[in-house]
């Protein structure tokens, strides 16, 4: 039977851009004044790129981003119009989403969709009521075993990925190199670039050599989109709070919800320094929905002096003290996003 090979399909939500952008050389956060809990900076890509995580792409064909940000094709398919696509080995012909030998495949004999009547096999891509000469019969397939990427050696035994049947053995095609059970070609592969296992880690392959795509630049060895990057922001090494910042348009900016207070971002509602609004401490007292208060009676949690709800609080999730990421929410009391 055909190798099946599923597809991709994802949708990538992008945020708005934050307004009111720092100094793109300081580390000091600035009010974002953004309510959306996903802000993206689209703006620092090329026409026709998205920004994933540090690194511009295009989701329409890479497959690695393939329809959105992560969606990675499995093995050595390609990303077509946004979606996975196989890649088919030398001898097989892609007919929808399966890569088929037309030869003798009964359910695509001849042609794409050109289905044998019950009770037919195919041969060299005509329907037979028996298999030609040099052929085998394998349910209603009549492939030659030694050359058939489906039926390889024998019935059933399928070649993987981008491989190619010859004398029976499954093999990478010419030019391509058996790295971890798949074929690669070491020119321009970022998870195999000039070897197997050599790993680009976010940038790309050219000619055997890993590279920052455009749009980045290299600090400490990684490639870093100094735009949006929390750890290299307006410039290498300038590290936005892990907890309460996030970078947009090269400057450290307040997380959606936070108001910057000095050179902190805090939250008004909850934090007993600046209890409802900048400088207003509580002394011993907890915060909750902006006030000073004697206790956290009526709240779900406490933790410290700030009165939470652990299900939505980002700096609480699911426990005090347990953050999520700048470019996550707390759903539930887990960080979603």
């Amino acid at each position: 039977m055909p190798v099946t090979l599923a597809r991709a399909l994802a949708c990538f939500l992008v945020g708005v851009l934050a307004a009111n952008c720092g100094d793109a050389t300081g580390g000091s956060a600035t009010d974002s004044g953004v309510d959306s809990a996903t802000v993206a900076d689209t703006d620092s890509c090329a026409q026709g790129l998205v920004l994933c995580g540090n690194l511009c792409v295009d989701v329409s064909s890479d497959p690695a981003h393939c329809g959105g940000c992560n969606d990675d094709c499995p093995g050595s398919q390609g990303c077509q119009a946004g979606q996975c696509i196989p890649s088919c080995p030398v001898g097989a012909t892609l007919c929808g989403l399966e890569c088929v030998t037309l030869d003798s495949d009964d359910d695509h004999c001849g042609a794409c969709g050109n289905a044998c009547a019950d009770g037919q096999v195919c041969g060299g891509g005509a329907c037979l009521d028996a298999c030609p000469p040099g052929t085998v019969q394998c349910g209603g397939d009549c492939p030659d075993v030694s050359a058939d990427p489906n039926h390889c050696g024998s019935c059933g035994d399928e070649c993987r990925g981008s491989q190619v049947c010859v004398s029976g053995d499954c093999r990478c095609e010419e030019g391509l190199v058996q790295c971890d059970g798949r074929c690669a070609d070491i020119s321009s592969d970022p998870d195999n670039c000039g070897g197997c296992g050599n790993d680009c880690d976010g940038g790309v392959c050219v000619n055997g050599a890993c590279e920052c795509p455009p749009g980045s630049d290299t600090c400490d060895g990684q490639c870093a989109n100094l735009l949006t990057d929390d750890n290299n922001c307006g410039g290498c090494g300038i590290e936005c709070d892990n907890n309460r910042e996030l970078c947009v348009a090269g400057s450290c900016q307040c997380r959606p919800g936070f108001t910057l207070c000095g050179n902190e971002c805090v939250n008004l509602g909850n934090d007993a320094d600046h209890c409802g609004g900048c400088g207003n401490s509580c002394g011993d007292q907890v915060c909750g929905d902006g006030q000073c208060l004697n206790s956290c009676d009526g709240f779900p949690d406490q933790c410290g002096q700030s009165c939470t709800d652990q299900d939505e609080d980002v700096l609480h999730c699911g426990d005090c003290f347990e953050p999520c990421d700048p470019d996550q929410v707390c759903e539930n009391g887990d960080c979603q996003g």
